[in-house]
């Protein structure tokens, strides 16, 4: 019993979803099974994308120095970091749930709280492919005007953010940093 017990607080989260699917079979099959499809979908989606994203995360993890990471997305990396923040994250590919792992690498190696915080907006709001058919279907004037606004507002949101979270913040990465040295 007290096993059981354990694994049911080292395991909240999962306790509490699946506690919510039962309670929802009970009260309404039908949204209940619409519910574990729509789950399904998420993590068969999840399934395809993250084993290539944890073999990106690997490959930048074993081989790209913390050097290079320092100079290009460190604290003093200046405007090179911003630009290069910014291209990482609008030409990616893939759902912003795949920037994570990756983002926390790079920050692992030494890229700063701001810079990452582009990348993951970036990521998620400025998708370069996606410029054309935004202008195709709702015209190039008002693409310019929302891509100008959306990296204004990526700018003022990466630096708010980096003044209240500070690397110490994010979990285990002094750790993993004094690893790496």
């Amino acid at each position: 019993m007290n096993n059981i017990l354990m694994k049911i607080k080292k395991n909240k989260l999962l306790t509490l979803v699946s506690l919510t699917y039962l309670i929802l079979f009970l009260v309404n099959t039908d949204k209940a099974i619409l519910s574990v499809k729509n789950s399904m979908y998420y993590v068969k989606e999840m399934l395809e994308i993250m084993p290539a994203i944890f073999v990106i995360t690997a490959l930048i993890e074993k081989n790209v120095p913390k050097k290079v990471i320092l100079n290009n997305l460190g604290e003093n990396s200046g405007f090179k970091g911003i630009i290069l923040s910014f291209i990482l994250g609008s030409f990616s590919a893939g759902p912003i749930y795949a920037a994570f792992p990756i983002c926390r690498t790079l920050i692992k190696k030494g890229a700063s709280v701001s810079n990452i915080v582009i990348i993951l907006s970036s990521w998620a709001v400025i998708k370069v492919p996606m410029l054309l058919n935004e202008a195709k279907f709702l015209g190039i004037k008002f693409m310019f005007l929302r891509w100008i606004l959306t990296i204004i507002s990526i700018l003022c949101m990466s630096y708010l953010v980096s003044l209240f979270v500070k690397r110490s913040n994010v979990p285990n990465i002094e750790k993993k940093i004094i690893e790496l040295n």
